[in-house]
């Protein structure tokens, strides 16, 4: 099911930490609610995982266990708290928009990233403002949480020296997920509730991998 998933959406998280199965690698979890070590650890049990956000969100004993190390950090100060260490792999799905500094929190992500490491990052598209609203999130501006919409490739430009885009896409539509909205499009729409495939029909993800460039 693991590498159905992958194939089906070749270019989201799931797929990103599968290039590096097996490798006893350092990774940083900006954002780390939902208990994600355990969805990573599942992955690839070698990685150490540190993680850092600003609440507690939806965690439990085991997923706090599994970190490294686990920091709940200030909002206002988020960017200052990111771990003092270089890391091998850096992810961030789906929690720039919530910063209240982004830029300063990318420019703490690029910093800590080692020479020919890798970043992931997921955020809605830039689209979305302008998408039907849904219960579950389907316009920006549906979750109160959400600070502001975020354009990466603008967010890069000032470290094109520094980094790599290796794969970035505006709104991405995996192609079996969107036929999959399509089917389910007039339910999702006359319960206004997001169902199977309505992200991925309306293309509500923002996709970037980014490389590190060496010295």
């Amino acid at each position: 099911m693991h590498k159905l998933q992958c194939i089906l959406r070749p270019r989201e998280l799931r797929a990103f930490l599968e290039k590096y199965k097996k490798q006893h690698l350092k990774l940083l979890d900006v954002g780390c609610g939902n208990r994600s070590s355990i969805f990573i650890k599942k992955i690839n049990p070698c990685f150490d995982i540190f993680g850092i956000d600003v609440v507690d969100y939806n965690q439990s004993p085991e997923s706090r266990r599994l970190y490294a190390s686990y920091l709940i950090a200030n909002p206002e100060t988020f960017d200052e708290s990111i771990h003092k260490m270089n890391f091998d792999l850096i992810i961030s799905n789906h929690n720039i928009e919530h910063c209240n500094k982004p830029d300063k929190t990318f420019a703490a992500m690029v910093e800590r990233l080692s020479p020919g490491g890798y970043m992931f990052f997921a955020t809605p598209s830039l689209k979305s403002i302008n998408f039907p609203s849904r219960k579950g999130t389907l316009n920006f501006f549906d979750d109160i949480t959400h600070e502001q919409p975020i354009d990466l490739r603008k967010m890069i430009e000032p470290y094109e020296n520094k980094v790599q885009c290796v794969f970035y896409k505006d709104s991405y539509r995996p192609f079996f997920w969107r036929l999959v909205g399509l089917v389910f499009e007039l339910t999702s729409r006359l319960k206004a509730k997001v169902m199977l495939g309505t992200l991925d029909y309306y293309g509500f993800e923002q996709i970037m991998w980014l490389r590190k460039l060496e010295k």
